[in-house]
């Protein structure tokens, strides 16, 4: 079976997003390609969360990671509320109290930072990420994005285990955060479109593209973050115009 690197998967997995976010704003909810776009677009999340516990084990400078993702999902902040309530905020309140996905990933960032930390014995180390957990009921996806990312990050050198848990978390915490938001059960499964990240994981042939200039170095650096804002901008303005 042929095997994807990092960009490969990424790019699938943003163009997911994509999809899911066009269905949203513009197939009417309750018919059948509703489903289908919305049971692809989650595929996103597991697979962002893989690549930020790959890029938590391998970069050389966790600060500017960390700043990254701040900045990035500060600027999002807008976009992500426009997009989700079809309005500008009255508030500074209202703008933060549904808060987009790269600080759902900043939060598990933290996580993995804590959980890593040689000078915290373990009980500080559940404390602290037990508190930082608690701040994913004010994030996109919520509590399920740091639970992925821990287990990526610990249990990659074990396929089947990683795999067993990710099932095994994602069908008790899904339903257990996300079901009371549907009008039926039914509706609710379309978030187990995230199982289907699996797929892509585990095609994942562990290197990155190569970049052959600084400048695509750079490109394939900032692209992602860059994409995340600017195709819900884009979305909104066509459906919001």
């Amino acid at each position: 079976m042929t095997k994807l690197n990092a960009t490969q998967i990424k790019v699938i997995a943003i163009i997911a997003m994509t999809i899911d976010h066009i269905a949203e704003l513009f197939v009417p909810y309750g018919s059948a390609l509703y489903y289908i776009m919305r049971l692809i677009g989650k595929i996103t999340a597991p697979v962002m969360c893989y690549f930020l516990a790959e890029g938590f084990r391998y970069t050389h400078d966790k600060k500017k990671y960390i700043l990254r993702l701040s900045l990035f999902a500060a600027i999002s902040q807008p976009a992500y509320y426009i997009l989700v309530y079809g309005a500008a905020p009255s508030s500074t309140a209202h703008l933060l109290q549904n808060l987009n996905f790269l600080f759902s990933l900043l939060l598990a960032f933290i996580c993995l930072l804590i959980l890593t930390n040689s000078k915290l014995n373990a009980a500080l180390k559940v404390v602290f990420t037990v508190i930082t957990i608690s701040f994913t009921q004010f994030v996109d996806w919520g509590l399920i994005i740091p639970v992925w990312t821990i287990i990526f990050f610990f249990f990659n050198k074990d396929i089947m285990k990683m795999t067993l848990l990710f099932i095994s978390t994602t069908l008790i915490i899904l339903p257990v955060t996300f079901l009371k938001l549907y009008d039926s059960f039914g509706y609710f499964t379309l978030n187990y479109g995230a199982l289907l990240a699996l797929i892509l994981i585990l095609l994942y042939n562990g290197k990155r593209e190569r970049c052959s200039t600084p400048l695509k170095k750079k490109i394939n650096r900032w692209f992602f973050y860059v994409y995340y804002p600017l195709h819900m901008i884009i979305i909104s303005v066509i459906a919001y115009k």
